[in-house]
């Protein structure tokens, strides 16, 4: 038995994309992308946080007299 044709289950692995499993052969399932923009508020609160965390790493740091 080739040990880099056969899955575990002694069947040969057909599939060799970059989506199926190395062992099993199986296929991994594909989801639809969607709408891949996000949340826009999510987006907006985490850049408001961000800024505060720059703005307060700043001022705690005295870089700025």
């Amino acid at each position: 038995m080739d040990h880099d044709r056969y899955g575990l289950d002694g069947m040969p692995i057909s599939c060799r994309g970059t989506d199926c499993d190395p062992v099993t052969g199986i296929q991994f399932p594909r989801y639809g992308r969607g709408d891949a923009g996000g949340i826009p508020h999510l987006r907006l609160a985490l850049a408001v946080m961000m800024a505060l965390f720059v703005a307060i790493f700043i001022w705690q740091s005295n870089i700025f007299g």
